[in-house]
Order: C-alpha cells, then sequence, then structure tokens
C-alpha cells in the first residue's frame, strides 16, 4: 500500500515536471519566432551605390579645405592673372586686324551694301509719298480747272471768277509745296540716322580711312535730297509764275492753263518716280570709285603681308599660350 502510494507521487511528479518543461519550451520558441523580422526586405548588394555614398559624404573635395591651402591658393592666383593677360593680348591683336581690315574696299563695300540695304525702304516710302501728294494735287488743280471752264462761259457776266480761281490754284500749289518740303526734310533725317547708326556700328574706333568714306556719303545724300526739293520748288514756282501771268491778260482760256497745270502735274509724277532710281545711281557711283580705290590701294603684295603679319602674330601667341599651360 505505502509502495503504491509511493510510486503513484513519483509518477505524478514526474509527469508535472515535463509537462511544465514543456510548456517553457513552447513559450521559448514561441518568443523566438515572434522575434523574427519578416517584414524586412532583402539587402541590398548595390557595392557602386555604397562607395559614392561614401564618396559624397566625404570632404575630401570640399572647397573650404582647398581654400585653406597656401600653395593652392598661390597657384589658383597665378593662373588667374596669366588668363587674364593672355586675353588681353588677344583682344589688342583682334583689334589691331579689325581695325586694318576695316579700311579695307572690301569692308567699305559691305558696309556700303548695307547702307543700301537699310535706306531701300526709306526711299520707297519717300516715293510713295511724293506720289499720294502729286495726285491730290493734281485732283484739286482739277477742280479748279472745271471752274474755269465756267469763267469762261460767264466771263463778260462776272469776271472775278477767273480771278479767283487762280487765287486757289496757287494756294493749293503753296501748301502741296511746303508738304512736299516736309517730306523730303523728314527723309533726310531718318537717312541720316541710319547713316550714323551703321557708322557707329562699321567704325568702332577707326577714324582714319573711313571718315572721309562717310563724308562722302552724306555729302552725295545731302546734294540728291537738295536737287530734290529744289526741283521740286522750282516747279511749283514756275506753275504760280505762269498763273501769274495769265491772269494779268485779258482772258487766257482754259486751254492754255489746262496745258500749263498738265504739264506740272507730268513732271511732278516724272519727279517722284525717277528719285528712285538716282539713288541707286548715287550707290553705284560709290560702289564704282571703292573698286578703283581697291585696285589701287589694295594691292596683293599688301594683301599677302597683311597675311602674315597676322599669322606670325598669331602663331606668338599660340606659343605664348602654349608655355603658360
Amino acid at each position: 500500500m505505502h509502495l503504491q502510494v509511493v510510486i503513484f507521487a513519483l509518477s505524478f511528479l514526474t509527469t508535472s515536471a515535463y509537462r511544465l518543461h514543456r510548456e517553457t519550451r513552447e513559450a521559448t520558441w514561441t518568443d523566438l519566432k515572434a522575434n523574427q523580422a519578416h517584414d524586412k526586405t532583402e539587402p541590398t548588394k548595390d557595392v557602386n551605390q555604397i562607395y559614392k555614398t561614401n564618396i559624397d559624404s566625404s570632404d575630401l573635395y570640399n572647397p573650404d579645405d582647398r581654400s585653406k591651402s597656401p600653395v593652392a591658393e598661390e597657384m589658383q592666383r597665378k593662373l588667374n592673372m596669366e588668363s587674364e593677360r593672355l586675353r588681353i593680348r588677344l583682344r589688342q591683336e583682334l583689334a589691331e586686324l579689325q581695325e586694318r581690315l576695316s579700311s579695307s574696299p572690301a569692308h567699305l563695300s559691305s558696309t556700303l551694301a548695307s547702307m543700301r540695304e537699310r535706306l531701300a525702304p526709306l526711299t520707297q516710302q519717300l516715293q510713295s509719298s511724293l506720289s499720294i501728294s502729286t495726285k491730290d494735287l493734281c485732283s484739286q488743280l482739277s477742280l479748279y480747272l472745271q471752274g474755269l471752264e465756267t469763267a469762261e462761259v460767264q466771263a463778260e457776266a462776272n469776271p472775278a471768277l477767273n480771278q479767283g480761281a487762280f487765287y486757289w490754284m496757287s494756294q493749293t500749289l503753296e501748301h502741296s509745296s511746303a508738304k512736299v518740303a516736309v517730306l523730303i526734310s523728314d527723309f533726310h533725317t531718318k537717312t541720316l540716322g541710319e547713316i550714323e547708326h551703321l557708322k557707329e556700328i562699321s567704325a568702332s574706333g577707326q577714324e582714319a580711312a573711313q571718315s572721309e568714306h562717310w563724308q562722302k556719303i552724306m555729302f552725295r545724300l545731302g546734294q540728291e535730297v537738295s536737287t530734290l526739293r529744289m526741283e521740286a520748288q522750282k516747279r511749283t514756282g514756275s506753275l504760280q509764275a505762269e498763273l501769274a501771268a495769265l491772269l494779268e491778260t485779258a482772258w487766257p482760256g482754259k486751254a492754255v492753263v489746262t496745258a500749263s497745270t498738265e504739264r506740272f502735274c507730268q513732271n511732278a509724277a516724272l519727279q517722284s518716280h525717277v528719285f528712285q532710281g538716282r539713288m541707286e545711281r548715287l550707290f553705284q557711283g560709290l560702289e564704282e570709285e571703292l573698286e578703283v580705290q581697291g585696285a589701287s590701294s589694295l594691292s596683293p603684295v599688301s594683301s599677302s603681308s597683311l597675311q602674315e603679319d597676322f599669322s606670325a602674330k598669331l602663331s606668338a601667341l599660340i606659343q605664348d599660350i602654349m608655355h603658360s599651360v
């Protein structure tokens, strides 16, 4: 009996101990399993990225560190001084070459072509304005001629009609002449402005050879403008003088006045169309003078000398740059 009790007690203790140990093992395994980081991504193997990160985070190429070096500072200062010296020398060489080439006939011819291109719209505008002014004037004169036709029928009854018509025709001519003078002056002002603009662009400090060239162009242009203005004034004054002379006669008749007026209108229309051709002849004459000047002044020897001189200076400059580097 006592033996059975002892055996039962030992069995109970053994069973209880085993279950407690098993629960402890299960709890330990559960904790270990729960501690696994299953949600983590796979570790990267981008070695280049790691290397780049290390390099970027380093201060090997920090400008502050480099600037603290006296040797680096002195080297940078010498490089800056040498670069500035070479830059100044190159600019001087190019400026001298530009100065020598700017006085050549080829350069002047190119400038003249640019001037012709710039003045062409202004010339066309003046021609159009003169044509419109002439048409308006002749239309008004035609109306006065119709009034003279009526006066011719009623001359004996009312001789003052022809005097009034002549007066208004003269006033219309005077007003038109003033308008034409304004158009011509405006054209002259604009052309001089364009020439001055081209002069500033082209000359850029070269006064010797180009000064005479620009003066010649402006003088010739001024001559053409003055001729145009004088012809317009002369034509208007001539018709006014004819009207005044006809007014002193007993009665000249409509046919005589009409002939004088038509002749005036034809000459005015012809002048407005001829002016553009005269401008073309002006530029052609200047170009021919440049060709003659080029044949006499710029010989093959001088051109070759210029090329050799510049080549020698350019070679010396390149050698200086290489030596500095």
